[in-house]
């Protein structure tokens, strides 16, 4: 488990935020400077944030609590669904679809479709119809399986949200606001940190510092006792 130090978070490349013109005004006590118009984020700050972040997780964990991790910046989606698959936890990294929350009944009733389906296809039963039927009904578990096989685990709405880039995730986070969800997010400086409950200011458009805050995040959750 790689400790988490301002040095890691610096190799990693949390420090680098957007241009002064892009900044949040929420974000602007986690800036340590601006350089060439960039500004940049105080690691001292992130580093207390992820540990607060963690130990936040690790308790929710712990009372086995259902944490979704949401991310569909297409150059992330595979890393949530490997941390997310590695913690048996539910994920949405393909897009997010209005009402996942908040409609959740709605929501649950083509899970219920996708699992159906599924379970017609592995006891043979879908062999009655003809092959262009097969082809249309084919088509449809995978459409359901695209929007709904991260989250076909969920029998109701999850008790926290993991998401990387509020802003980009703003439908998420609105809905979970609403429905009073807990959030912890790794924001930018263009992102408003309002009603994000655990933030952690750094880097979000990055591979390895996206990475280095989904594994820190997933390795104490291995490691942590659950109910």
């Amino acid at each position: 488990m790689q400790p988490i130090t301002k040095e890691a978070l610096s190799a990693a490349g949390l420090q680098y935020g957007y241009s002064r013109t892009r900044r949040h005004p929420s974000v602007k006590p986690y800036i340590e400077g601006n350089h060439n118009g960039v500004d940049f984020i105080n690691l001292e700050s992130t580093k207390e944030q992820l540990e607060n972040a963690i130990a936040f997780l690790t308790s929710m964990h712990a009372a086995g609590k259902v944490i979704l991790f949401v991310g569909v910046k297409p150059e992330i989606r595979q890393m949530i669904k490997e941390v997310a698959l590695s913690l048996n936890a539910p994920f949405i990294a393909e897009r997010f679809i209005g009402g996942t929350l908040t409609n959740f009944p709605q929501i649950k009733k083509r899970i219920e479709k996708l699992h159906d389906l599924l379970k017609k296809k592995e006891t043979g039963e879908l062999a009655v119809y003809t092959k262009k039927e097969q082809l249309l009904i084919q088509r449809d578990i995978d459409r359901l399986d695209r929007d709904f096989g991260g989250i076909s685990s969920l029998t109701n709405t999850p008790h926290v949200i993991v998401m990387i880039d509020s802003r980009h995730e703003d439908m998420c986070l609105k809905e979970a606001k609403r429905l009073h969800i807990p959030v912890v997010a790794l924001s930018n400086t263009d992102c408003t940190l309002e009603g994000i409950e655990y933030p952690i200011v750094g880097n979000d458009g990055s591979v390895s510092s996206v990475r280095f805050v989904l594994d820190a995040i997933k390795n104490a959750l291995q490691v942590a006792p659950q109910a």
